[in-house]
């Protein structure tokens, strides 16, 4: 997909508390505004003067609110296909343009129609999670009124074009930079230090242990229980392997059914292992991945002191 560039962005809020959110995204690829009280004739001749005196007459406003109101108006029925509409909904970030194409329903609310549709992804097909947004921009959720500009349009754009920020690139660089030294790090670990790295980082991410650390099984070395969902898993921890070795275990690991989840973790894996494009169920967890889970797990510090 193309990147986008529009000459304007704006945030909608599809009615009160999110009341038109599921039927204006997916059912009927519209924007929908309420203002029901507002006549639509006046709208349509674009008399914003008189849709003005009304809200400081009619609806007794102070002259800025009336003016916030009428702008909103404003901007429902004139901005062309050239805007940008962003909106939140189901813990997703949510775009699209639109036809300045208006529709006056029965319950006095009007629409306008997406073109083509309402996408949560970006440009390269990732969904667009709450969660990897910025809360400067997510704050606009908060807006009380319908439509406002976005003070953070240039982050929004980038995030859908897939650009990065200048210093998010710059941190990117850093942290691949750490990533390839912390492997060097890890490698030089004494064996048993390898192992209590690798039961740290699994107590970090929530498991915890059941018996003693390599005193359990000869096929596994860690068995560990996750007390959110309830889940058990083994960690067999290698120093060295290769490919043939990892299917043996995979054979052992088929005959344990009361386990949810298998993790296969190397230290030095050799050629046939390291280049094997795993698609078993079992997660194969290599050096670059350890260091991956090492930085994740705020265990940098603790690499490095037991290296230095």
């Amino acid at each position: 997909m193309d990147k986008i560039n529009p000459q304007k962005v704006l945030f909608i809020k599809l009615g009160r508390g999110g009341k038109y959110e599921k039927s204006c995204i997916e059912d009927d690829q519209t924007l929908r505004l309420g203002y029901g009280e507002v006549d639509h004739q006046l709208c349509i001749k674009h008399d914003w003067a008189v849709v003005h005196k009304y809200f400081t007459t009619e609806e007794n406003s102070k002259t800025f609110v009336a003016t916030s109101h009428t702008n909103q108006i404003k901007q429902f029925y004139e901005e062309d296909e050239h805007t940008l509409w962003l909106t939140f909904y189901a813990n997703k970030l949510w775009w699209c343009f639109s036809r300045p194409e208006i529709t006056l329903l029965p319950d006095k609310t009007k629409t306008r129609p997406v073109i083509d549709k309402w996408s949560d992804k970006d440009i390269n097909g990732n969904i667009l999670l709450a969660g990897n947004i910025s809360g400067k921009l997510l704050k606009t959720q908060g807006f009380r009124g319908t439509i406002c500009t976005v003070p953070e349009e240039q982050y929004a754009l980038s995030k859908i074009n897939c650009e990065q920020i200048a210093g998010v690139v710059e941190v990117e660089q850093a942290m691949n930079i750490l990533r390839i030294k912390l492997m060097m790090l890890i490698q030089r670990l004494q064996w048993k230090d390898f192992e209590t790295l690798v039961d740290l980082i699994f107590r970090q991410a929530g498991w915890q242990r059941v018996g003693d650390k390599g005193k359990t099984q000869k096929t596994l070395d860690l068995e560990l229980y996750a007390p959110v969902t309830g889940e058990r898993a083994i960690v067999q921890i290698k120093s060295q392997s290769d490919l043939k070795e990892f299917e043996g275990y995979q054979d052992e690991f088929a005959k344990m059914s009361d386990y949810d989840k298998f993790f296969y973790v190397v230290h030095s894996a050799k050629p046939t292992l390291t280049n094997y494009e795993n698609e078993t169920e079992t997660k194969l967890y290599l050096i670059e991945k350890v260091a991956e889970l090492t930085i994740a797990a705020g265990l940098v510090e603790w690499v490095i002191k037991k290296t230095s």
